[in-house]
């Protein structure tokens, strides 16, 4: 099963997101960019891959969070991987709390390896919103980044969860397979 730990937000994020992600597409042109579902946004820790058995990730999970306290994340502006010049993937984003979850990356990170588990060991907080297919508009980034930071919101992190994503011709389905909830 393809595995990766993350975490959701509370609606009003998750509604301004939308709002940033449904501007950027209306600026990127038709079938530029396939965007992120709104039921799919999230913050992804850790990227497992094929997992035979959740279980064990699962428990590792928990027991590296314990005692870990909720927190809240601000968003922030548009950005792109690699690079703006060259972009691939689209994202807002964390300006408050993205050390709180660099912490909560670090933990998970070091109780994954102590567990000999592999995952992709690379983290930047941040919000996927779209993959790029095609080559944008030249004043694509000015206008979105302008909107985008007018728009700044946060949100609770209250909870870290075990996620399956599944397959399907509509895109991705994420399933949660266990949740940990932060103090």
């Amino acid at each position: 099963m393809r595995l990766f730990i993350a975490s959701s937000f509370e609606p009003g994020f998750l509604k301004v997101l939308e709002d940033i992600r449904d501007y950027a597409r209306d600026k990127a042109g038709k079938d530029s960019v396939k965007w992120v579902e709104g039921r799919n946004l999230h913050l992804t820790y850790v990227f497992l891959g094929e997992v035979p058995d959740a279980a064990p990730v699962a428990r590792i999970m928990e027991s590296a969070l314990e005692g870990c306290r909720a927190f809240r994340v601000g968003s922030g502006g548009l950005g792109a991987f690699p690079s703006s010049r060259n972009p691939r993937v689209l994202w807002i984003s964390v300006a408050e709390g993205a050390e709180l979850l660099r912490g909560v990356n670090g933990r998970l990170a070091e109780a994954l390896t102590a567990g000999g588990i592999q995952f992709e060991d690379r983290f930047e907080p941040h919000i996927t919103l779209g993959r790029v297919k095609r080559q944008l508009p030249d004043n694509f980034f000015r206008r979105a980044a302008d909107y985008a930071s007018a728009k700044r919101v946060s949100s609770a992190i209250a909870s870290v969860d075990l996620m399956q994503s599944v397959s399907s011709p509509e895109g991705p389905v994420y399933r949660k397979i266990v949740s940990k909830s932060l103090l």
